[in-house]
């Protein structure tokens, strides 16, 4: 069974240093180039005043595998998530884990701090992000194009929706979104 801890520089950084090459891949698309394990480790440190929660997760024996943070928008009861992870195929079985334990805890976590609208977004050529977010209980509502520093790059929105607040819709086939 997976460990979620509160936030720690040590283990943080061990996720942050050795991203999954397709993590550390979106992470240069979204900040416009090539950027060092330590410039990530920074800019996700720097970030946790703000958040509402910033965690490590660790698999059964110890070992820290990825950090997910979430934070206020700025929009009344909307909040946006963020998940860097090390090796997808080596860390299957704890990333699936974390995925359920997400979509169970989700609910009950939004309702707490007030938040009914949690948005992110994975780049379209990530292979296994989209479907990590669908495992977390997200919803695709849109691809959008025009992100990098040419412009030529895009990224699947999605939302989750507080079941209390308003029915979420029923997840689109990615397969075929994909290809538009």
């Amino acid at each position: 069974m997976i460990q979620v801890r509160p936030y720690e520089d040590f283990a943080a950084h061990a996720v942050l240093s050795r991203l999954d090459p397709m993590d550390q891949l979106e992470a240069e698309v979204v900040r416009g180039g090539h950027e060092p394990p330590l410039a990530i480790f920074a800019d996700w440190r720097a970030a946790n005043a703000a958040r509402l929660i910033s965690t490590v997760l660790l698999t059964d024996v110890g070992t820290p595998f990825a950090v997910l943070g979430l934070s206020h928008t700025g929009q009344a009861g909307v909040a946006q998530a963020a998940l860097l992870a090390r090796d997808h195929t080596k860390f299957r079985r704890p990333l699936a884990e974390a995925a359920l334990r997400i979509r169970k805890e989700m609910p009950v976590f939004a309702e707490e701090f007030g938040v009914h609208r949690i948005e992110t977004r994975s780049w379209v050529q990530h292979p296994s992000g989209a479907r990590l977010l669908v495992a977390c209980g997200f919803h695709l509502e849109a691809t959008m194009p025009g992100f990098g520093p040419l412009g030529d790059h895009a990224f699947h929105q999605f939302a989750w929706v507080a079941p209390y607040n308003t029915p979420a819709p029923e997840a689109p086939d990615l397969k075929t979104s994909e290809r538009t």
